[in-house]
Formats: C-alpha cells, sequence, structure tokens
C-alpha cells in the first residue's frame, strides 16, 4: 500500500498557509517597529505614548504649535531598542522613525490612508496636513470625526520633514526653506536638499541680474552713440529682459523640484 502519511503531512502544511493567508487578508496588521528610541525629559513629564515631543530653547515638550518646525518625534512604549538615560528620573521613551501609532484629532479636516499628518494647537496631538510646512509622517490608517475635540489613535509612518504641496510656489518656497533650516534636527541628506535648493535660487538670480545688467548698460551706451539703431536696441533689450525672467523662474522650478522628490 502507498505511504499516506507524506500526503497528509504535505494537506496540513497548506491548511495552515492558507489560514493564515486569509487571516492577513480579512485583518490590518502593522509590524510596529522602531529603529530606537530615547529617553527625554519632558517638561513637567508631560505626554502619553502617542504624544507628538517638540523641542525648543533646549527643551523638550509637548508640541502645540500647528506645522512646527521644531518637531522631534512620538512619544512611545515598548520600542525594539531603547537608550535609557538612568540619570533621569522624570523622562519618556520617544522615537523619530519607524511605524508608530499616533493620537489624531479631525480639527483640520479627515484622515485618509497615505495623507500627511503633522503637528495641531492641541497639545501632543496630530492633524492633516494641507499647507506647506513641516510634516510628521504618512498616515497608515484612516480617522474622521464630526467632534473636532474626539482624540483617535492612527499608525502612521514617521518621516519629520518639511513637505511642499505646489500651493503658492512663488510665494512660499523662500518661507519653507527658512522653516526647515530651523528645524533644530535634520538628516544630513534633508540639509543637503535644501543648501542645493538655496544655492540654485540664488545662483539664477545672481547670473539673471548680472546678464540683465551687463547688457542693458551695454545697450544703452549704444543707443547714446547710434540713435538711428534705438528700435532693435529695445529689441534686445526686452529680449534679455525675458531671458533674465526666464532664468530665475527656471531657478525656482529647480529649486521646488529637489524639495519635493
Amino acid at each position: 500500500m502507498p505511504n499516506r502519511k507524506p500526503f497528509k503531512k504535505t494537506f496540513i502544511i497548506l491548511l495552515f498557509l492558507s489560514l493564515n493567508l486569509s487571516f492577513l487578508l480579512s485583518n490590518k496588521c502593522f509590524a510596529v517597529s522602531y529603529e530606537y528610541a530615547v529617553t527625554v525629559p519632558i517638561v513637567d513629564n508631560k505626554g502619553n505614548p502617542g504624544d507628538i515631543v517638540s523641542y525648543k530653547e533646549g527643551k523638550y515638550s509637548l508640541t502645540d504649535v500647528f506645522q512646527d518646525p521644531t518637531i522631534y518625534g512620538v512619544i512611545v512604549e515598548n520600542p525594539s531598542i531603547s537608550f535609557v538615560d538612568r540619570n533621569l528620573e522624570d523622562s519618556k521613551l520617544v522615537t523619530s522613525m519607524g511605524e508608530v501609532p499616533l493620537n489624531v484629532s479631525s480639527k483640520n479636516g479627515d484622515i485618509k490612508e497615505g495623507d500627511y499628518v503633522t503637528s495641531s494647537d492641541i497639545p501632543g496631538v496630530g492633524v492633516k496636513a494641507n499647507e506647506d510646512g513641516q510634516v510628521l509622517g504618512v498616515a497608515m490608517e484612516e480617522f474622521s470625526s464630526n467632534n473636532n475635540d474626539e482624540i483617535g489613535q492612527i499608525y502612521i509612518l514617521l518621516d519629520i520633514k518639511t513637505m511642499f504641496f505646489g500651493k503658492g510656489l512663488s510665494g512660499n518656497l523662500l518661507d519653507i526653506i527658512r522653516n526647515s533650516l530651523t528645524s533644530p534636527f535634520m538628516t544630513p541628506v534633508q540639509a543637503l536638499r535644501y543648501l542645493l535648493a538655496i544655492a540654485i535660487i540664488f545662483a539664477s538670480f545672481v547670473i539673471g541680474f548680472s546678464s540683465f545688467g551687463k547688457i542693458t548698460g551695454s545697450s544703452v551706451e549704444a543707443l547714446g552713440r547710434n540713435p538711428l539703431a534705438g528700435s532693435a536696441i529695445r529689441k534686445v533689450m526686452f529680449f534679455n529682459f525675458v531671458l533674465t525672467f526666464v532664468i530665475m523662474a527656471m531657478g525656482l522650478i529647480a529649486a521646488y523640484f529637489i524639495l519635493t522628490i
């Protein structure tokens, strides 16, 4: 008679795999992973897991500013790796990266999966980010409520940075760069992006104005020597003005793409 044990064993393994697969498909599972968390002394030892912490004027505290440029991280429990300063009597574990639970409100609109979230004027609580400025990360779950005072909790992918939504390019670009550089915590890649954007904007304006000044000066001089060629010289000056505008606009566009990649 054929040995049925291998077939029975294979059937059990397949059944086990199918049950696990169906569980994964029917439930949201989050691998709560913190790269690391450190203990920080928060003012008055305030804060609960999921609250947003900022660092300003040499102190850690719960942020209460919308799109706070000094965001440091989120209070967490039981991280995979923690660095504990035993000399701190009153402290909280705070992380600046990973998948973390965040306390949120719908004060700035319902939060959908994939939306950027940021800090709010509610101490420690996050809201939907829909303006240019500092963001905390990306929502991995949805949250909606008709009561702005209701506080819920969702998982987010923590990625603190300045986000540019493309609203008001010319008016807000320099403000975004300035606010970004005031942030006390920035990765080398983020710092390089902002410095590169500043350099491109500065270079485009310098090249544009210097080129315009030189050609305009020579054109005025030529106009004085040969008044009959006034029409042609004015066309050259107008073309130079357009070229200067194009150079500066290209610099702003290049800086925009550097900030949004």
